[in-house]
């Protein structure tokens, strides 16, 4: 606030400068042409007050005519600028403006106008990639479910038959449902700046249940579990980071091959929680690590029945809210490791 009314009184200060000096510089042009033509005897003699006249009137004309010019030279950035956003305002995001001007102040105008229209043309560009991402996750499922509701409206298949297909539409509806819940969630906690409800809890008692809710997927695949966890109290947000362990330890198990290892470290350390989650499964390249947390991304797109890519996305939002950072160490065919750090939050 207190900066804001000091660039005020700066801009104020400048303005009057300007005209100021528009009208003192109008005030001896003037004088100097009435003395010249004075004392060459073409204006003969005249009294005071007719010479003050001669003085003060072509003055003030020729003043006003100077900052008139002035003015709408100085007005110009502001009448680009307002159709600019006349233009933004209709889904232009093109516009840019040159951002050096004489006044300081116009020119943070055009850099931040600029910055803005970016970052919309960035908005724009993921919101419009979102939606075409959704519509091809749910065409999928949709037209898998039209499928085999076609299949049983055919009177000559048999029960079997009949059992198998309408399994497979509720396995398709479920998947559907999971994605349009990982979608809300989402839209939910990437809002800028989100409170979180906030309650203390054992951090690695709610890594013990999510394993325990996932008990039919480990023990399918015989992986052996290897924990060391440190039992202390956490303040987050408890419903949230199960939402962590779940797609992160999910995620070990799908990618982990039959007969495989999974260890989970958690311990605190002064002000900080740190968790490990690793596999020996089958790892990522590089260039797979750095896309892991784009929206709908799937890496192995064997396992693209399993999910719609948004977990790891979802991860990333919950851990940020919870002012934590994720690091993956990861080596094709050797196996992924995901190292979480958590401050310890205040109330």
């Amino acid at each position: 606030m207190k900066q804001n009314k000091h660039r005020t009184l700066k801009l104020a200060l400048l303005f009057s400068v300007i005209i100021f000096s528009i009208m003192t510089l109008s005030m001896l042009l003037i004088d100097v042409i009435i003395v010249m033509l004075y004392y060459t005897g073409h204006l003969g003699e005249l009294d005071t007050l007719f010479l003050l006249i001669w003085f003060i009137f072509p003055s003030l004309i020729t003043g006003i005519v100077i900052a008139f010019l002035v003015a709408i030279k100085g007005l110009q950035p502001v009448l680009k600028m307002c159709d600019a956003i006349t233009k933004v305002a209709e889904g232009d995001f093109s516009v840019r403006f040159k951002e050096k001007y004489l006044i300081y102040e116009v020119s943070q105008m055009a850099e931040c106008f600029n910055v803005m229209v970016k970052e919309l043309d960035n908005m724009n560009t993921v919101h419009t990639n979102f939606i075409n991402n959704v519509s091809h996750e749910f065409r999928t499922p949709l037209s898998a479910i039209e499928g085999y509701a076609a299949l049983l409206g055919n009177e000559q298949i048999n029960k079997a038959e009949r059992i198998q297909y309408a399994n497979q539409i509720i396995g398709v509806t479920e998947k559907l449902s999971v994605i349009i819940n990982n979608i809300l969630l989402l839209s939910k906690i990437s809002v800028e700046n989100m409170k979180i409800e906030k309650e203390y809890f054992n951090l690695s008692e709610s890594i013990r249940e999510v394993l325990i809710m996932l008990e039919n997927k480990w023990s399918v695949k015989k992986l052996s579990i290897d924990l060391e966890l440190q039992d202390f109290l956490y303040l987050g947000s408890k419903e949230m980071m199960e939402e962590v362990w779940n797609n992160l330890i999910g995620n070990a198990i799908k990618f982990s091959d039959s007969g495989g290892q999974l260890k989970i470290k958690s311990l605190k350390n002064k002000n900080t929680v740190i968790v490990i989650i690793s596999d020996n499964g089958i790892g990522m390249t590089k260039e797979t690590q750095e896309k892991i947390y784009d929206k709908f991304f799937q890496a192995d797109t064997s396992h693209s029945q399993d999910g719609a890519g948004l977990g790891l996305s979802i991860v990333k939002r919950i851990i940020a809210v919870h002012q934590g950072k994720i690091h993956i160490d990861s080596e094709l065919n050797k196996g992924t490791t995901f190292t979480i750090d958590l401050p310890m939050l205040k109330k």
